[in-house]
Parts: C-alpha cells; sequence; structure tokens
C-alpha cells in the first residue's frame, strides 16, 4: 500500500460508506498504517507525497457527509495530497434510512451517482495533469507551518 501510495498512484479515489457518522472502520484501519508517510514529515522533514491529487465517494444510510468528508480531506491533505475542485461526492438516505440492502440497491441503480463518479474521476485526473505540468513551480522546498514549523529541540528551548 505506501509503495503504490508513495512512488506510484497519482490520484487517489477514497470510498467509504458512513458508518455511525463516521468513516467506516476498514477505512480507519488503513488510515492507521499511513501514519508512518505523515511521520516522515514531523519528525524527518521529509516529504513523501508532492503533486498528487485524492478524491472521494462517500455513501451511508446515514446523514454526517460533511463531517466525514472534512476528516478525509483533513487526513490526505496532511499525507500532503491536494484536491480538485468538488473533491467528493456523495450519497445518503438519511438518519432513518438503516436497511442497507436498499441503500445498495439504490446506489448501484443510480446513473446520477455512476455519472458523478466518472466526473469526479475526470475532475482529479484532470487536476493532475495541471500539476504535473508545472512541477518545476510546485517542486520548490516549502517552510514548514503550524505544529511542523519546528523541530522538537527548537520547541523545548523556547518553553523553557
Amino acid at each position: 500500500m505506501y509503495e503504490g501510495l508513495v512512488h506510484w498512484a497519482d490520484v487517489v479515489l477514497i470510498a467509504t460508506p458512513i458508518r455511525w457518522g463516521n468513516a467506516s472502520s476498514l477505512y480507519y484501519k488503513m488510515a492507521e498504517r499511513l501514519n508512518c508517510v505523515q511521520n516522515q514529515i514531523t519528525i524527518r522533514n521529509r516529504v513523501l507525497i508532492r503533486n498528487k491529487v485524492a478524491a472521494f465517494i462517500i455513501t451511508g444510510g446515514q446523514d454526517n457527509i460533511q463531517s466525514v468528508a472534512g476528516g478525509l480531506m483533513t487526513f490526505w491533505s496532511e499525507l500532503g495530497y491536494v484536491f480538485p475542485q468538488f473533491p467528493f461526492i456523495a450519497h445518503s438516505r438519511g438518519w432513518d434510512a438503516e436497511d442497507m440492502q436498499n441503500n445498495v440497491r439504490q446506489v448501484k441503480a443510480s446513473d446520477a451517482l455512476r455519472e458523478a463518479s466518472a466526473e469526479l474521476v475526470q475532475r482529479a485526473v484532470d487536476f493532475w495533469t495541471v500539476l504535473d505540468r508545472n512541477r518545476d513551480v510546485l517542486d520548490k522546498p516549502m517552510e514548514r507551518a503550524g505544529r511542523k514549523a519546528n523541530p522538537l529541540g527548537e520547541v523545548e528551548e523556547a518553553i523553557v
């Protein structure tokens, strides 16, 4: 997985159902395993992911789409991914639609969701193409910001 995300994939499409108002536990298991990629930035100032695009598909019987999308976007941006305009599509039948078999049937039968998915992928690929054509500008070193701004020793000295 690491090799695919760090070395091979230029565009990543992540899909998750909503479970209890959050992304699925399977998604979180994957995210936990990617902590080492993000830690390279914090601990070693090594950015492993540059000029790569992520987009998301969120489905579920529950509402809370915006919260799930926000969590996904925060995590993947911390890894180094960037997003196209309108970076996710979503489908929900609301809080009272916990009958997953009907939810799955409706998603599979939806031409609108199929078209929206294809458009999302196209937006992500188009955005990556723009990034790829401008690598000379984008590959410049960045100043570390926020919590990544100072190596641990400097923070300790500032506190004392």
